[in-house]
């Protein structure tokens, strides 16, 4: 008799674990089955934690069960490699097994001591030059760039026809003498209107001083230098425009073409010199 009851006392308490183990539905064992509380666990980590229906193995064992199956056979579907991960840092690709990066990364850290121009050509770093305005006679604004001595008068505007004809020939741009050679009338039919506006330009480059008639137009490399050096900034918009401001320099593709410049983007084109662009004469400081 004692026997029997030992018997009946151990498969009682056997009988739902093996019911458990062996995979019957964890409903039998109400809300306190070991199934269900790990079936409704996964349940709070969201979706990604296991399916319910179409399990990737032979049989549908059931709701709690594929979940829970699911979640133990999951793996990641991720593409990185080691080389498109920085090296040291751990991941896992598309497999449970976990890799270490090996991607070396670009050293960034000098970029934190460079500032910006920003879209309005404001000059933040410091690398533009201080203009000074040296004259205002006769309404014409004077400045001078203090990094090249040069003098940028803005007495002469746009013109028609700044190079009155393509040419074929040579002008000696930069021919301090003789400046008769260039006309007065600003037609001469080879060096055109803007070297000739320049050339019988009469302006005081300083207040209080006599005129001066040295004056040139300026080469492509001495309108980009102005550019460089923040004209158009460190002047005025006014004083500068948003035009293209023609060079001295010929095209060396072509003599029909000369070199201008843009000065508050510092774009380059050349032009025929039949077309219409602005001018700013220049002189040198030679005093």
């Amino acid at each position: 008799m004692f026997f029997i009851c030992i018997s009946f006392l151990l498969g009682v308490l056997i009988a739902p674990v093996n019911a458990e183990q062996a995979g019957s539905s964890p409903d039998t064992g109400g809300a306190e089955s070991v199934i269900t509380k790990a079936y409704n666990y996964l349940l709070t980590k969201g979706d990604t934690y296991g399916a319910s229906s179409s399990p990737d193995w032979t049989y549908n064992w059931g709701t709690y069960w594929n979940r829970i199956m699911y979640s133990a056979t999951w793996k990641p579907d991720g593409t990185a490699a080691e080389s498109d991960v920085v090296s040291g840092k751990t991941f896992y690709s598309n497999s449970r097994t976990k890799k270490t990066g090996t991607m070396e990364p670009m050293d960034f850290s000098p970029e934190q001591y460079v500032q910006y121009d920003d879209a309005h050509a404001s000059d933040y770093t410091g690398e533009e030059s201080t203009w000074i305005k040296t004259s205002s006679a006769s309404g014409a604004n004077v400045y001078q760039d203090t990094r090249t001595g040069l003098y940028w008068s803005s007495s002469i505007g746009s013109y028609t026809n700044s190079f009155s004809s393509p040419s074929t020939g040579k002008c000696d741009f930069f021919s301090a003498t003789p400046r008769s050679s260039y006309g007065t009338s600003g037609t001469d039919p080879d060096c055109g209107n803007a070297i000739n506006a320049c050339a019988v330009l009469s302006l005081s480059s300083k207040d209080g001083q006599s005129a001066d008639t040295d004056w040139y137009l300026p080469s492509q490399k001495e309108l980009k230098w102005a550019y460089k050096d923040g004209i158009y900034n460190q002047t005025s918009s006014s004083f500068t425009t948003t035009s293209s401001f023609w060079s001295s320099t010929e095209y060396s593709g072509s003599s029909a073409y000369g070199w201008g410049e843009t000065l508050h983007y510092g774009v380059a084109n050349y032009y025929f010199k039949t077309n219409s662009l602005a001018v700013r004469c220049v002189r040198r400081n030679i005093e």
